[in-house]
């Protein structure tokens, strides 16, 4: 195959995978309902509620647009909207998690447990750490698709008079 098949395969790929991974999140929200009322209360006591719902109806809606390639680039813009306040939720447990974890651990009597613990303190530590950093590259990826729209094999290409492009 030429090259330009193999960036068409490869931007398929790319768009398929990034709205699939919001799409499993969100559903991950639904099922855990309310942990993301929760979530949203960190940064938004006063409308948690609302937040919540939001977060996990711009992670479903936007993640299945990405992924079928149906009305892109608003789907992108969905998607953008959702990570950027998960930049400050990241901030704050990065911020929260080293004053917890000496309190939780003196807590704990036995030495199998707290070995247990000192991994999961490490582990959770480290995953807001990488967070910040998956984060900006879901960020550039959903731009890019605000930006370029579905590309091949995307429903938009069937329903082209339709889509709503924002650039």
């Amino acid at each position: 195959m030429d090259t330009p098949t193999w960036l068409t395969i490869a931007e398929l790929l790319f768009r398929t995978i990034l709205g699939w991974r919001f799409l499993i999140s969100g559903f991950s929200n639904i099922r855990r309902w309310p942990n993301p009322v929760n979530t949203a209360s960190i940064l938004f006591p006063k409308g948690a509620k609302f937040f919540g719902f939001s977060a996990t109806f711009l992670m479903v809606v936007g993640g299945l647009g990405v992924a079928a390639g149906w009305q892109t680039p608003l789907c992108a813009v969905m998607l953008i909207i959702f990570l950027i306040p998960t930049f400050a939720l990241h901030s704050y447990w990065l911020k929260i998690l080293p004053t917890m974890a000496p309190v939780v651990k003196k807590a704990i009597g036995d030495d199998q447990a707290q070995n247990y613990f000192r991994f999961f303190d490490r582990q959770s530590f480290h995953a807001h750490e990488v967070g910040i950093h998956d984060n900006l590259v879901f960020l550039a990826a959903a731009f890019y698709f605000a930006v370029r729209g579905s590309g091949a094999f995307g429903l938009d290409n069937l329903f082209s008079d339709w889509v709503v492009r924002l650039f």
